[in-house]
């Protein structure tokens, strides 16, 4: 955990107003949280960080890359992430979380943004890992998973259901 001592901002000792954050991360940050799914990644965050008296407006913008298993091949393949959000901190006499708001205890001089920018990676995946590699030379596609996939297609499609059958005589009334 010592390697995110580098998401840790000191807001005590910057002044109000907007600060601007760059982080890279690699499959090491990612490593640093339990039952990750992310590894293998090249991700770039530019972090807004608007210091107000009682409370801080985060934008977090996420670009670059991320090592998954293709979800119709099962190659490797860099699937790209992208996303926009905002986290707002307000200071308070009890610490919680109620959707995208952050309450922390008032005395609080560092806050330690790695969780939240590990949160905002994890939500800007495709839900569907799918890549579109035509103009890749050569594609990372698994060929012969995709060829096996057609067959399969094909097959499905020369096959006849006599229920189907009947049901569609039904509704050619």
């Amino acid at each position: 955990m010592a390697s995110l001592n580098n998401f840790s901002i000191p807001v005590r000792g910057i002044k109000s107003g907007l600060h601007q954050f760059k982080f890279h991360l690699d499959s090491t940050f990612f490593t640093e949280f339990e039952d990750s799914l992310i590894g293998e990644s090249d991700v770039d965050i530019l972090l807004d960080f608007d210091k107000r008296p009682d409370m801080f407006v985060l934008d977090v913008d996420v670009q670059g890359t991320v090592k998954a298993e293709c979800d119709r091949c099962l190659a490797d393949i860099h699937l790209p992430v992208d996303g926009q959000f905002q986290l707002i901190i307000k200071l308070s006499d009890h610490e919680s979380e109620v959707d995208e708001v952050v309450y922390l205890p008032a005395e609080t001089t560092v806050i330690n943004v790695a969780k939240y920018i590990y949160e905002f990676v994890g939500l800007s995946v495709p839900m569907m890992k799918i890549y579109d590699c035509q103009n890749d030379n050569p594609p990372p596609c698994d060929q012969a998973v995709l060829k096996r996939l057609e067959q399969e297609e094909e097959d499905q499609k020369a096959t006849n259901n006599p229920i189907w059958d009947e049901l569609n005589k039904l509704s050619g009334n």
